[in-house]
């Protein structure tokens, strides 16, 4: 641990210190009301975030439970029975975005991630697509939504704060009377609906709006871009958006091409019922248009870990068509960002900046990564995917607790903004950890110096760290 310059000076004091403003949530069922022990639901929510940020394997109620000498009863109670409000503390997430990561130039990232299970009992798993291997799989799948700020220079300096996670049920766990003994099984309330995963992603947009959460615009993957219903929302939201699409789907047209409102037509036949483009103009795809590119500029957005990241790219204005077959026209008129690389198309469309240059474009279109990252490290630091219950309270029980103790830690590294370079989200839960071992060996009598090297050792022998 020798190369780390920070410390935090007292992780469970400052655990304590963060949750503290949540406490209600975890002492009070969502109608308000309390129980007989919520005080010791409120200490193993603070073991329960300790034993997620204390490094190893085993991320489960067990390994938990061994982690913080707390039998696992206590905490397998606390996440899957206990009647606390787990929506409460997404809702301080979006309500309490620190000074030090709140900005105007955020861009709000929604994506689904993937949860691998083997069993067909836990909540809302079933074969479906998992991102996490690119093949379909036995998994359970969440739409989740970040905030992420742009690092001044580097990739890496980029600060990254969950504002929710939901997940995603399968029509046939809605609606098919064939799993009807497994909604109640794992408790799932009567009044659930199906919603897709563009559904869900708005919804956390909508309560991300509704706190006020500042940001410069809305990000995602084509996945969801190639929505028009959610794209429409977010426009009658006028909320900005760089959106993926897929190259080969989209239809568009010039954004000049003169436009037929609805109305009467010039001779016989039916009443135009939508705007349409004239016969003469062709609609075309984002690749179709890359094919004729011959001015293609480079653009270099940020600095990555092995140098410069620059590509080359392409703008243009365009309006999107709605039908080809009737020369339907939507309202949307924006710019439609292209990218080649390595002779590959890559295509967004960026509603809402019209002010914005080429650079700008191109900086937010790549700034997508960092919800990659948070599931990359939300898993591999801090078990979120490791969570063996199967009913819907647990899920999301576990879920929220690991987006709090997620932002405790990014708190803790957006705490080190004066230093030249952010250390790894990785990198900041070790020091918590490294200062909690000194410290456990420092209450036996031992000095400082002494008592850090004995940390050092007890981490790297008794952890994969």
């Amino acid at each position: 641990m020798a190369q780390i310059n920070c410390r935090i000076q007292n992780p469970k004091l400052a655990i304590r210190r963060f949750l503290d403003p949540v406490r209600a949530a975890f002492t009070t069922r969502p109608d308000g009301s309390s129980w007989a022990r919520a005080a010791n639901t409120w200490r193993m929510a603070l073991a329960y975030v300790e034993g997620l940020v204390r490094p190893g394997s085993h991320k489960t109620l067990r390994g938990i439970g061994k982690r913080m000498d707390v039998h696992e009863d206590r905490i397998r109670r606390f996440i899957t029975q206990s009647p606390w409000n787990h929506d409460a503390l997404q809702d301080h997430l979006n309500d309490n975005i620190p000074d030090s990561i709140a900005s105007g130039e955020a861009m709000l990232i929604f994506d689904d991630v993937d949860f691998r299970k083997k069993g067909n009992h836990s909540v809302g798993v079933t074969r479906q697509y998992a991102g996490s291997v690119g093949k379909v799989d036995n998994c359970q799948v969440a739409v989740d939504l970040v905030s992420a700020v742009p690092g001044a220079a580097r990739n890496a300096d980029q600060l990254t704060w969950p504002l929710g996670m939901d997940l995603y049920l399968p029509r046939p766990w809605i609606e098919e009377d064939s799993y009807a003994e497994l909604r109640d099984e794992v408790g799932l309330p009567e009044d659930t609906e199906f919603r897709t995963k563009p559904e869900i992603a708005l919804e956390l947009i909508e309560r991300t709006r509704s706190a006020k959460v500042p940001h410069a615009c809305v990000g995602a993957d084509a996945g969801y871009g190639d929505d028009r219903e959610l794209r429409s929302q977010l426009r009658a939201w006028d909320e900005p958006y760089v959106l993926g699409v897929t190259p080969s789907e989209l239809r568009v047209i010039p954004a000049e091409t003169p436009i037929r409102p609805p109305g009467p037509t010039d001779g016989p036949g039916r009443p135009r019922t939508h705007p349409t483009y004239p016969e003469d103009v062709e609609a075309v795809s984002p690749r179709e248009i890359a094919d004729e590119i011959e001015d293609w500029k480079e653009v270099t957005w940020s600095e990555g870990t092995k140098g410069p990241l620059s590509g080359q790219f392409h703008r243009q204005r365009v309006r999107v068509v709605s039908n080809t077959q009737r020369r339907w026209v939507s309202d949307e008129e924006a710019w439609l960002l292209i990218e080649d690389r390595d002779g590959k198309t890559k295509a967004w469309l960026c509603w809402g900046l019209d002010e914005w240059g080429l650079e700008e474009l191109v900086e937010y279109a790549h700034v997508r990564w960092p919800i990659e990252q948070f599931h990359k490290d939300a898993k591999q630091v801090l078990g979120m995917d490791q969570f063996e219950g199967r009913t819907w309270t647990g899920w999301n029980h576990h879920v929220s607790v690991v987006l709090m103790t997620y932002s405790f830690l990014m708190t803790e590294r957006a705490a080190q903004g004066a230093a030249a370079r952010l250390p790894p989200f990785s990198q900041v839960a070790r020091i918590a950890i490294h200062e909690m071992a000194v410290r456990t060996v420092e209450e036996q009598g031992v000095d400082r110096q002494t008592a850090e090297r004995v940390a050092e050792a007890m981490l790297r022998g008794f952890t994969d760290w």
